[in-house]
């Protein structure tokens, strides 16, 4: 391949090939020498790459990046121009250069508990991108650069398994890839990135931290380059193998405790980066980094608070050393006064003589103890002993009170063993479970009432969190389907609760969603516009373009259509329901492997069927009802085995066998008549 000229730099050496391009060294007309990245425009999306670099640059230069001096991403050929980020090493006659990545020094931080500091650092580069509105998309130990300061800076973003390509050559970055990003890159487009690049910096970070891959390690190590080479040459990639392995995979065990409490709360930190469904992880490096700071701070408080500790007992023990010298000082000093005392006297005294004395008569000693004092003395003996009867009640209420507490600890972990017993239960063949959903329920609720009840005798400083059991309580009461008593508990924790964390405050707002969504079910049940306002604005609290949020906020929709509906504004409900659609829609073009989301838009489009038929418009209605038919039959076909999903499918034929009867269509009304009676048969 001819290289092309670059005006005002001439193309020297060849540093190394990547899967979407060649970097080179140049050399500029001032003498300076430059890295130039050749990019192959089969294996690129340029337009993408040139909306990137202008996000990250338009404000200001980012300090996360390998410095960009120039780009032609417009037209072929493709160029970046950056800086040299490479040492020169001769080779016999001629030179190379080895490149500052991580992955020619990971022998150096791979299996060592110090690589958190180098962890933390990425952590905040890839912050840095996601504040600048960029997923990197391509992140590999051999796309992170280290500088002489051990700063890190990232190089290749939005290149790599993204939207748009021809083709792709073997990248080990597709080692550290979720699974949802090997299926659709397309999703680039949509946001999902930002999650990529959490499970990304997850999988990374786990590999520094063990030395192992978190999911799949047999088979990744034999194709990930060794650690001082850059590429592994002769690998073919199967996006869509690995998502399924990945998808099959559990996390790997950590190789031992975590020594201190602060690295045990790290671990905890890239666990949840790498969770496989999207929506459990953190929504993007910004979360990351906030939780890895604020362990960072606890740190050094502990420590500071530690030293201080240290001083003060310096102190101590120096306090009394001090008073210890100072007494033996002096008793030493009386001790010499009274024998030079005693010294002088027997000098100055002569030898006394014994004396024979005659007793007359016997005379008797007075008292010489005040019976004032004796009394005195009594009654503080007396006061002593009432002393001791009460520390020894003290005492016994004390081990009444510890041991109630571990009976409720003992609770805990009973309930705790329950969800863990459920946990591994579900969905296993072998050992099928013997108590329904109803029975699970039932239990847990009852657990948390006694728990209610602990925390209510408790010392007022001790039930200020009460308020968790409490929408711990609500939760399970929705599951339950119990509105009623999900919305009261709802009403004590949001009078209770003074929330300041986004994972708590989504969780509120989830379960304040939920009241309103099975309140508008409810036929006796009404959710009022001041109680979805309310909601609303807890979720214009939530960060506004996370999945969750906006799932959110569509369910929300439904529950306004669905009372709406109900007061009779037809065209109203209508309206909002289509408002939930465009969400949902978006929604399950970001995850169409979600069966849940899409039976979810398909009951949508059944309620909004009514509301259509209820404003007077028939095609729409009509419309609408084929629409959840559609997508009722699609997933049918993936998984024929789905009861619900036939349940869902015969009521869906049922409406339109309906309306095709009122339009006077009698053949096609009886085919679906029969095709709904056959499917709710066989569910």
């Amino acid at each position: 391949m001819s290289l092309p000229e670059i005006p005002g730099y001439r193309i020297e050496t060849l540093i190394g090939k990547g899967a979407c391009g060649t970097v080179y060294t140049a050399r500029h007309d001032s003498g300076n020498e430059v890295a130039v990245k050749l990019l192959n425009p089969k294996s690129v999306n340029a337009e993408l790459l040139a909306n990137r670099v202008n996000r990250l640059y338009s404000a200001s230069p980012p300090k996360a990046t390998v410095p960009l001096i120039a780009h032609s991403l417009e037209k072929e050929p493709y160029l970046l121009i950056g800086g040299l980020m490479a040492d020169r090493m001769p080779q016999g006659v001629a030179e190379r250069f080895i490149p500052r990545t991580l992955q020619l020094q990971l022998n150096d931080y791979m299996g060592n508990r110090g690589s958190w500091m180098l962890i933390r650092r990425l952590a905040q580069v890839l912050a840095d991108f996601h504040r600048r509105r960029v997923a990197h998309g391509n992140l590999k130990p051999g796309n992170i650069f280290l500088d002489s300061d051990n700063g890190v800076l990232l190089s290749d973003y939005a290149q790599g398994l993204m939207p748009g390509l021809e083709e792709l050559a073997y990248t080990d970055a597709l080692l550290y890839a979720p699974p949802e990003q090997l299926l659709n890159p397309d999703g680039y487009l949509e946001g999902a990135g930002y999650g990529w690049d959490v499970y990304a910096f997850g999988s990374l970070a786990y590999r520094l931290l063990t030395g192992v891959f978190p999911r799949c390690n047999d088979s990744f190590e034999h194709v990930s380059p060794v650690a001082g080479e850059q590429r592994r040459r002769g690998v073919e990639a199967d996006c869509e193998r690995m998502a399924q392995r990945l998808e099959r995979a559990r996390i790997a065990k950590w190789k031992g405790v975590a020594p201190t409490r602060e690295e045990e709360e790290g671990r905890l930190v890239i666990e949840r980066c790498l969770h496989l469904d999207a929506w459990e992880r953190y929504g993007d490096m910004r979360e990351v980094l906030r939780d890895l700071e604020s362990i960072a701070n606890a740190r050094q408080q502990r420590l500071s608070a530690e030293e201080g500790e240290k001083r003060v007992k310096v102190v101590e023990r120096r306090q009394k050393s001090w008073q210890a010298a100072t007494g033996v000082g002096i008793a030493a000093c009386v001790t010499l006064g009274a024998a030079l005392i005693h010294k002088i006297v027997r000098q100055e005294r002569p030898e006394p003589k014994v004396v024979e004395v005659e007793v007359v008569k016997e005379v008797e000693a007075g008292s010489e103890v005040d019976p004032k004092e004796l009394e005195e003395q009594r009654q503080k003996f007396l006061d002593m002993l009432a002393d001791r009867d009460e520390l020894e009640l003290a005492n016994e209420e004390q081990a009444a009170a510890v041991h109630e507490m571990a009976n409720d600890l003992m609770e805990a972990h009973k309930m705790s063993d329950h969800l863990l017993a459920w946990s591994l239960e579900r969905g296993s063949e072998h050992l099928p479970t013997l108590e329904g959903r109803e029975g699970r329920l039932s239990l847990l609720e009852d657990k948390l009432k006694r728990q209610l009840e602990v925390v209510d005798e408790l010392p007022e400083e001790l039930r200020k969190n009460s308020w968790r059991i409490k929408l711990a309580l609500a939760e399970v009461a929705l599951a339950g389907d119990k509105p009623k008593l999900a919305r009261e508990k709802m009403q004590e924790v949001l009078g209770e609760a003074a929330v300041t964390d986004v994972d708590v405050q989504r969780r509120l707002a989830r379960t304040r969603v939920m009241v309103c969504l099975l309140g508008s079910e409810d036929p006796d049940a009404e959710v009022t516009p001041v109680e979805l306002a309310e909601t609303a604005n807890a979720l214009a609290s939530l960060p506004e373009n996370e999945r969750q949020t906006r799932r959110l906020q569509s369910a929300l929709n439904i529950a306004e259509a669905r009372m709406q509906f109900r007061n009779g504004d037809n065209s109203s409900a209508l309206e909002t329901y289509r408002n939930a659609f465009a969400k949902m829609t978006k929604l399950c073009e970001e995850k169409p492997s979600l069966s849940a989301l899409r039976i979810w838009r398909a009951r949508g489009y059944s309620s909004a069927a009514q509301a259509a038929m209820g404003a007077g418009e028939v095609d729409a209605a009509i419309l609408l009802r084929e629409q959840a038919a559609v997508e009722l039959m699609e997933l049918l076909e993936t998984q024929p085995n789905r009861a619900d999903v036939q349940v869902e499918l015969s009521s869906a034929l049922a409406a339109i066998a309906q309306s095709a009867l009122e339009e006077g269509e009698l053949d096609r009304a009886g085919d679906l008549a029969t095709r709904s009676l056959e499917l709710l048969e066989t569910a």
